[in-house]
């Protein structure tokens, strides 16, 4: 990356003034290059001879636009010589060249679109996991609010209010991947699209943390079989121990099955990844929830679950995370399109050794 200033970037914004430091000096500093080319190949062609923005650039202002919350129009309208400057705008006759409303709005709307925004929120994704060195995933939903007036939106008697709810991956404090849904899908049915949206990312975990919204036989076993790590999830309280999950059982299981390659010899871990692939998902799940109810020492491991409603109330208050005022066929886009905008700060921040990560309040 180059950068304005001799001195690093975190000593600039340590000395920030109290007039705040603009959120394009951020953005200079940020290198999301593997999402900039994934937009390359997948956006444009290669024989395209007409004058076109960069992408790096393009996207630059969709974060920008996010993050200043204001419209396609504002956005354009608000960018200084010294915005244009940092976002490395390109220039013609000593003047800078910026896109109208309507083409940044193009960009972003119909270029890159709602699938290609989950694509590139996985790549960010990748790269948060990649630099931050976190192994403890956390999974968890958010309120959506949405307008009273909402003829589309259920109401929810836990929120009391009208909304859609955000699911969300993480790791330790970085968002990792999301799924929309409506106000009252039940947590544990959104499991499974999780875990298809944060496949193909390297990730190795110490923990996986749920709390009891989360507990079922398939979850536990979903979780140990695809993540390969034994989940931490808040156990309800009617909530007994299954016979069908004890050790006993499942070497039965794994006898029984012994013409498909099962093997009583093999550890344990093996028994349940194998038993799963041969349609006992429901019996490692038991194993899986006996373990927690045995260990005596489940409280204190559940007591390192993150915060992670702090960061949904951050994000909320950094960017516009709600559907108030938001056309119904958009709503998801833009929630996508927010989401984002929040890991490219949070990647410049992770990248330029800026903590805590979460600190945007200084930027404008």
């Amino acid at each position: 990356m180059v950068s304005f200033e001799k001195e690093p970037y975190s000593e600039v914004f340590n000395e920030s003034n109290s007039d705040g430091l603009s959120i394009c000096r951020l953005l200079h500093e940020t290198d999301f290059y593997s999402v900039v080319k994934h937009i390359e190949t997948k956006c444009y062609t290669s024989d395209s001879s007409h004058f076109r923005y960069s992408p790096e650039f393009m996207v630059k202002l969709v974060v920008l636009r996010a993050f200043r919350g204001q419209s396609f129009r504002k956005t354009i309208a608000s960018l200084t010589t010294k915005d244009c400057k940092l976002l490395s705008a390109p220039k013609r006759n000593g003047h800078y060249l910026i896109p109208s409303p309507s083409t940044l709005h193009h960009f972003m709307r119909y270029r890159l679109d709602e699938k290609f925004f989950e694509e590139i929120i996985r790549i960010a994704g990748a790269q948060l996991a990649r630099l931050s060195g976190e192994k403890d995933g956390i999974i968890d939903s958010t309120p959506l609010e949405a307008s009273r007036y909402d003829r589309y939106a259920d109401f929810n008697t836990h929120y009391n209010c009208k909304m859609y709810k955000g699911h969300i991956f993480h790791l330790g404090n970085y968002p990792i991947a999301l799924v929309f849904s409506d106000g009252n899908d039940h947590d544990s049915t959104k499991v499974s699209d999780l875990l298809n949206r944060i496949s193909g990312i390297p990730l190795k975990f110490s923990n996986l943390f749920a709390d009891g919204g989360y507990d079922s036989f398939q979850i536990h076993a979903d979780i140990f079989y695809h993540l390969r790590v034994i989940p931490t999830i808040c156990v309800r309280e009617n909530a007994v121990i299954q016979d069908e999950g004890t050790e006993k059982r499942i070497n039965h299981w794994v006898n029984k099955l012994w013409r498909n390659g099962g093997s009583i010899k093999a550890k344990i871990n093996e028994k349940l990844r194998f038993l799963y692939e041969n349609g006992r998902t429901e019996t490692v799940g038991m194993y899986l929830r006996n373990q927690s109810m045995m260990d005596p020492h489940f409280e204190m491991r559940y007591g390192r679950r993150g915060d992670c409603e702090t960061t949904h109330s951050h994000m909320k208050s950094i960017l516009k995370f709600d559907v108030k005022n938001i056309r119904n066929t958009s709503k998801k886009f833009y929630i996508l399109v927010n989401f984002f905008a929040y890991q490219i700060l949070l990647l410049g921040h992770l990248q330029n050794g800026i903590l805590p990560v979460q600190q945007f309040a200084l930027y404008y």
